[in-house]
């Protein structure tokens, strides 16, 4: 039987929603087919293997290498493009399922998610790991979002492997950890079922543990290295060396340590890439670090301060030195720059949302989701609630070392959409309740 929703003498029918849905799919499925794929600076990583590299990316495109050979190219384009349309027909069916505004919106959603495949980003031709994560994160918040609304547990076990899948091709979705386990906790408490949940509790707890002993195999398997993603340590260090000045040369009492803040400091210096070399009032320093981040840390930090390293090492132990030192040396330098540091990682944040207002709107609809959430939410209030929380949890873990920018904040614009998708949808309800 056939529904028909009716919208500003607007009528769509089952059928032809899902006739748009599927003709929405096929065009882009084409358009990014008779494209060709983009390498990047950061695809070498990936396309070789390389110790800097997360594990499941990596293994993805070797896979597809060793299996369609002189196809790889096509088959990679097929491969993330197809993910990526199953993961926003996935998550678009159950928000379907679980939230009744009307069927345009879910239409206008699903362009809003295939955007990132078309448009401006192209993550579907490219060899970057987002191609596959975003269809990743996409499964796994729908099973977030589908067990917060029906305040079941099940959902939440069914998105554990593929968490863990998921941190391991890109570890920001960490955040995603201390919210799985609200979620469960929310549904124990209100089931009365902590205690018999607590399993679920303890496993998610140790995703972080499970995620980086498997890092850690990979790299011994591939790299004869039991070492965790030697990439850590360059990022948390960046915005601390940002803010640094020449005198925290005295923070270290190890040689080697020393010995690396001070030429390294010395490059940043002679290139204008540190705060204290910035004319202010012809710019502001934020927005001079975030397009300037890839020189301070890749160009600076990672490439000069890899040459200061021990000439005996190999390249992977390079990598692997490298961020230990870097990992080492970044706590004092916050500590000893706290002020500049906090500064600074409070206006990267703010810069994933364009201005200061957006970012406020957002916490403002957190806040007041939150305070409904106390008495007997609606299913459209929970899932504000829980859009704003991925919103700034997600911005917030990518800020403290790396620049915002859309190719790291992208996975969670299509929630600011259907958050006034829902909003609009009961102002409609509202006025036709009135006006009959």
């Amino acid at each position: 039987m056939q529904y028909k929703i009716k919208i500003l003498n607007y009528y769509i029918s089952k059928k032809h929603y899902k006739y748009i849905l599927y003709s929405l799919f096929l065009l882009v499925f084409i358009i990014v087919i008779k494209r060709p794929i983009e390498s990047f600076p950061d695809s070498e990583g990936y396309l070789t293997m390389s110790i800097i590299r997360s594990p499941i990316y990596p293994i993805f495109l070797y896979v597809l290498k060793v299996i369609f050979n002189n196809l790889f190219e096509v088959a990679t384009i097929f491969f993330q493009i197809l993910f990526n349309i199953f993961s926003i027909h996935y998550l678009v069916r159950n928000l379907k399922k679980n939230i009744k505004i009307n069927s345009i919106w879910y239409l206008l959603l699903t362009v809003i998610l295939l955007f990132p495949c078309v448009y401006n980003l192209n993550i579907s031709n490219r060899f970057l790991s987002e191609s596959i994560s975003y269809s990743l994160y996409l499964i796994v918040i729908s099973n977030f979002i589908t067990a917060f609304l029906k305040e079941q547990n099940r959902y939440i076990l069914y998105s554990v492997p593929l968490l863990i899948i998921l941190i391991l091709t890109r570890s920001q979705f960490l955040f995603l950890v201390p919210i799985g386990v609200l979620i469960i906790l929310w549904t124990s408490i209100k089931e009365n079922k902590l205690k018999k949940n607590s399993w679920l509790l303890i496993a998610f707890i140790c995703i972080p543990i499970i995620t980086t002993l498997t890092d850690k195999t990979y790299h011994s398997i591939v790299h004869d290295h039991f070492v965790s993603t030697p990439w850590t340590g360059l990022h948390l260090i960046t915005p601390a060396f940002f803010v640094a000045d020449k005198e925290d040369s005295k923070l270290y009492d190890d040689p080697d340590e020393k010995e690396f803040f001070t030429k390294v400091y010395r490059q940043l210096e002679e290139d204008k890439l540190n705060l204290n070399t910035l004319d202010l009032s012809k710019r502001d320093e934020t927005s001079f670090y975030i397009q300037n981040f890839s020189k301070i840390a890749n160009q600076t930090i990672y490439s000069y301060g890899k040459n200061i390293l021990p000439k005996d090492l190999s390249e992977n132990e390079k990598f692997i030195a490298l961020d230990n030192i870097t990992k080492n040396m970044t706590p004092p330098l916050i500590l000893n720059n706290w002020k500049l540091w906090i500064k600074l990682y409070i206006k990267n944040f703010l810069n994933a949302f364009n201005n200061t207002k957006y970012a406020l709107l957002i916490f403002i609809i957190l806040f007041f989701s939150l305070i409904k959430l106390k008495k007997k939410p609606s299913k459209e209030i929970k899932f504000i609630f829980l859009g704003s929380l991925f919103l700034i949890s997600n911005v917030l873990i990518i800020a403290i070392g790396m620049h915002t920018v859309k190719r790291f904040t992208f996975y969670n614009d299509w929630l600011i959409f259907l958050i006034i998708f829902i909003l609009l949808n009961t102002l409609t309800k509202y006025k036709a309740t009135n006006d009959s």
